[in-house]
């Protein structure tokens, strides 16, 4: 497919001679990226004989004072590239590379940021210094770390002062928690207690660390596409360098990672060369000019996510898990493309953003008209796509805000931070231009829509999203057709894809982003990206240059990062059939009497998803070999992290505020539900938590699908977990709702109830707090209704308690809480009154029954009191330890008509 159009989006979008210098943009902003590198590599890379002598003059400074050269990782930046140039990029080692400034090799770029003598390497040197401007603030006391220490030092967590108004940080010793000094996984991204370290432990974690990164840097993809091969190299920077400080000697307060700091160079530089190239200014005194407003700060915003993941039209349970997949996944790949389609016609590169999770993105971009233009561009050819293929749902907000170089240091970004997001928020009332899409989808949006439509298909309107006209191209479509079925299914393109992405997640595969005419996709996004999912690292796209990007999307099952392509890690965990799937006796529990027919245990297929109702027949207690005990159903579980606007506005000290800060602790909140809760899933506690869904988790916020029971004893471990990564920072929290369902319940309703309980639970003035079964509870609070849970079982297993007791118990819960209503209420009408009544009812059924328990009568009064003290303090909310009990202890069995509705044939695949 050389041809035709797309031949024309390649030329457009996947060739960067597009622009004249944008071979030179990458080069300035991968030398950003590289200029520190020297500091992971100094100490531990073996120099070749001679090596110092010949280079120290070229790319470090003299001290005529001290009389001896310092900045020596400026010097091991140079060596790395000069080392293992059998594995990087030829580009990298060669002169001829960029356009213009052919003198500039990019090593001299990456290492004389320290020592510059020409335009292009100043605009590293002003990054550099712009970057650590950011981030070099000092702490006000305490010991200096010595020049010689500085391998035993580590980087200090964010999350241990966000919000503290309790604790002071004047010095080092005030922080109790460090990173530990590994590449990134589930486990090592959580913060450790402080320990000494010895010179001699600490020199031997610095060389564990680089020598495995030297060992897996031939395996990244791409070496002769420079620009592809960047971008895999960053993803696999930031595996082994988010936890080395960029700065360790001296007093400076070392929370900023290198990578952190490279990254926000490069974006610096590549915004930088573009501003004084476009002005004809690339001389040395304008680039060191702070004065003039040279950059631009850019973000985008996608609205309507809710909307986006959980519209369905009633008929698509067959493919709801694969569409909640595939949905939740284009989100964040529809984010990526938005800000990827920017930069390419502004002339950057990806290196030019420095946050993509959640539904949102953050770039620098140059001041410049031509910038502004092809932000007008992007946000009209993007929400035009998004308009006619989702009517005015979802879409997809811009803004920018000028800044000045001086604008970033000083204590003065927290100003430019809040002026920003006050205009991106003003972008949500701005989504659409009302003399183009206003009023009713008319035929000069989409020419030929209402055409569309056809009455010979057997459902001409999409029975999965209940809004797009059904397209003879997918009728019979192996994705959307059922085995059980004739090939006559009908589906509209875009619904099409979204389950077609949906069922390869959950497959060991790489995705590869591409501008052809074919691919995988019946609706190509935004129009012109095709996507394919492959096991190799797609060369044949890639040496015809149509591939743009190659992402690896799956966390290891061991918690590590894959290394080869560029990391995204949005798939989140599904639970799989395992070979005990096929004996599993729960899967036969509600059949028919008499039959050998048992739908859900004939569709165990290894490695396939296992289906929302296998899910919930996994609530189920086996009590003896043919009794089953409990509730067959699923459980939502909706969370997001509190407070998080305060977090981002006013968290730090303002002369802590800066970019690199600001995108570590969004980047590390993403990591904990995109790194860590996967593998939570699938590893913790034995796997006791391996059959909860991950419809979407990133950003701040998670939602959870799953039995009843298993997320009932998740929400407490999540929380604890959670409590020990923010290094128990008393004013880092989540709330959280939870809701039950039967299987079939559909997922919009899912959706809705679960952020009902949400907003319940998040409406609590301190929040930190749990909705269940309609009642809201601080965390401490649930916590302590599960041991009372636990007592209720107890007590119940040793006779004391019938289920008439426990719904007796319930009854009076129920007055316990609407006599907590009614004296907080002015006035009180004398009709009810009778909820007053509920300690006499209590004390008057227990005692009735006493009678029964003559022999333990001491004990069995402590139990009155307990109950009697547990109703008064909880109230209503004593039904979050009484309900699970009475719902696990429901007999159920074989019998007559079964619980899958005709033969299994409503059951999703």
């Amino acid at each position: 497919m050389g041809g035709g159009k797309a031949e024309i989006l390649r030329k457009r979008f996947g060739n960067r001679a597009r622009k004249p210098y944008m071979n030179t943009v990458l080069k300035v902003s991968l030398a950003g990226l590289f200029h520190d590198l020297g500091k992971f590599a100094q100490g531990v890379l073996p120099l070749p004989l001679g090596y110092k002598e010949r280079n120290a003059d070229l790319y470090q400074p003299f001290n005529s004072y001290q009389k001896r050269h310092t900045h020596e990782h400026a010097l091991y930046t140079a060596a790395f590239i000069e080392t293992y140039a059998e594995f990087l990029p030829p580009e990298l080692n060669s002169r001829d590379w960029g356009e213009g400034e052919r003198e500039d090799s990019f090593i001299n770029l990456a290492a004389k940021h320290h020592k510059p003598e020409t335009p292009l390497q100043w605009i590293i040197t002003q990054a550099d210094r712009l970057s650590s401007g950011f981030d070099r603030t000092e702490f006000e006391k305490g010991e200096e770390i010595g020049i010689r220490e500085y391998r035993s030092t580590r980087l200090l967590p964010l999350f241990e002062r966000l919000l503290r108004k309790d604790k002071t940080f004047e010095k080092e010793a005030d922080f109790l928690w460090r990173y530990p000094l590994l590449p990134l996984s589930a486990t090592s991204i959580f913060p450790e207690k402080v320990q000494k370290i010895s010179q001699e432990q600490s020199r031997g974690e610095y060389q564990k660390l680089f020598r495995d990164f030297c060992e897996n840097l031939p395996n990244l993809c791409h070496r002769n596409r420079i620009d592809l091969w960047a971008q895999h190299f960053d993803s696999f920077l930031r595996a082994y360098t988010s936890h080395i400080p960029a700065a360790r000697v001296g007093r400076v307060i070392h929370d900023v990672s290198l990578y952190d700091h490279l990254r926000t160079t490069a974006a610096l530089a590549g915004a930088l060369y573009v501003y004084h190239w476009e002005t004809k200014t690339l001389e040395l005194k304008a680039i060191k000019d702070e004065s003039k407003p040279k950059f631009l700060l850019v973000s985008g915003d996608f609205y309507g996510i809710q909307e986006f993941i959980f519209r369905g039209g009633g008929e698509e349970r067959h493919h709801r898990a694969k569409l909640l997949r595939g949905r939740s996944f284009l989100i964040s790949l529809l984010v990526e493309l938005a800000a990827e389609m920017f930069c390419e016609e502004a002339g950057l590169t990806f290196l030019s953003i420095f946050f993509s999770a959640a539904g949102k993105f953050h770039l620098l971009a140059p001041n410049l008209d031509k910038t502004r233009e092809a932000l007008n561009q992007t946000r009209e050819r993007i929400n035009r796509w998004l308009y006619e293929h989702f009517f005015g749902e979802c879409s997809l907000g811009f803004a920018a805000t000028e800044a000045r170089p001086e604008d970033f240091v000083g204590g003065r970004f927290h100003l430019l931070w809040q002026e920003h997001l006050k205009r991106l928020e003003e972008a949500k009332f701005e989504r659409f231009d009302l003399l183009q899409f206003g009023g009713a989808f008319n035929e000069h949006i989409k020419p030929g829509y209402l055409d569309r439509f056809r009455n010979d298909l057997d459902r001409p309107l999409c029975p999965l999203c209940g809004k797009r006209p059904s397209d003879p191209e997918v009728v019979g479509d192996i994705y959307i057709s059922r085995q059980d079925e004739e090939s006559k299914a009908c589906a509209c393109r875009l619904c099409r894809d979204q389950v077609l992405i949906g069922t390869h997640l959950v497959k060991d595969e790489r995705l590869a982003v591409f501008i052809e005419e074919s691919g995988d996709l019946k609706e190509p996004l935004f129009g012109q990206y095709q996507l394919r999912f492959v096991k190799d690292c797609a060369e044949e796209l890639a040496d015809r240059g149509y591939l743009l990007k190659l992402f690896d999307l799956n966390v290891k099952k061991d918690g590590t990062i894959p290394v080869g392509a560029t990391f995204l890690p949005v798939n989140g965990y599904v639970p799989i059939f395992r070979e005990e799937d096929r004996n599993e006796d729960r899967y036969r529990v509600g059949a028919e009497r008499g039959t050998k027919k048992f739908p859900l245990l004939d569709q165990v297929e290894i490695g396939r998803p296992k289906t929302f109702y296998h899910l919930a027949q996994l609530a189920l207690i086996p009590e003896t070999q043919k009794d089953y005990y409990g509730l067959p159903a699923l459980a939502t579980f909706k969370a997001d992290v509190d407070n998080l606007g305060a977090i981002f506005a006013c968290g730090l000290p303002p002369k802590l505020f800066t970019i690199s800060r600001l995108s570590t602790v969004s980047r590390q909140l993403h990591n904990f539900f995109t790194l860590y809760l996967p593998y939570a899933l699938a590893q913790e506690r034995n796997g006791a938590f391996c059959n909860i869904y991950t419809v979407f988790a990133g950003g701040d916020d998670l939602f959870l699908i799953g039995p009843w029971t298993e997320i009932l004893a998740f929400a407490p471990f999540l929380r604890q977990r959670f409590k020990a990564y923010v290094c128990e920072n008393p004013e880092l929290h989540f709330s959280a709702g939870i809701t039950l369902h039967k299987p079939h319940v559909p997922v919009d309703l899912l959706a809705y109830e679960s952020e009902e309980a949400l907003k319940k639970a998040k409406s609590k003035k301190e929040k930190d707090s749990l909705c269940l079964f309609g009642e809201v509870a601080r965390w401490e609070e649930f916590e302590k209704l599960q041991g009372i849970k636990e007592s209720l079982e107890e007590w119940y297993r040793a006779g004391y308690f019938s289920r008439r007791t426990l719904y007796r118990l319930n009854e009076l819960s129920h007055l316990a809480a609407e006599e907590e209503v009614l004296l907080q209420s002015a006035s009180v009408p004398a009709h009810r009154l009778h909820c007053l009544k509920w300690p006499a009812f209590l004390r008057y059924f227990l005692v009735r029954q006493a009678e029964r328990f003559k022999d333990r009568a001491e004990d069995y009064h402590r139990l009155i009191l307990k109950i009697s003290l547990w109703l008064a303090s909880y109230r209503g909310r004593f039904r979050m330890a009484l309900w699970p009990l009475l719902y696990n202890t429901r007999k159920q069995s074989f019998r007559e008509g079964g619980v899958y509705g005709s033969g299994g044939k409503d059951l999703e695949e």
